[in-house]
């Protein structure tokens, strides 16, 4: 079943000054005027935390798309799973032989 990654750390916001002619579409288009080429602006973005609603949508997707895999058969039997992680981690903490 698909699991939602664990989201980076955050960057914190970020500014730079860029031409009016770089700036996002939906930028210009909050703008009570078109701004003349060449025009320079102090540009600062910050990340926004997603809404609990997002948060709850996400989680549905993930659910949907695992239930859609569960149906199609593309499932892993538990028992073998974890016996599997076993055999490999078990290997993994024993020393080498020369």
């Amino acid at each position: 079943m698909p699991v939602s990654p664990t989201p980076p750390a955050r960057p914190s916001r970020v500014t730079a000054t860029i031409q009016a002619e770089e700036l996002p579409r939906a930028i210009t288009a909050a703008l009570p005027f078109r701004p003349p080429a060449g025009t320079r602006f102090r540009v600062t973005i910050e990340p926004v935390e997603e809404s609990e609603e997002e948060r709850r949508q996400s989680l549905k997707d993930d659910i949907a798309a695992g239930l859609e895999d569960a149906d199609a058969g593309r499932t892993t039997d538990g028992e073998r799973l974890f016996e599997r992680l076993i055999a490999k981690y078990a290997k993994a903490g024993q020393p080498e032989l020369d």
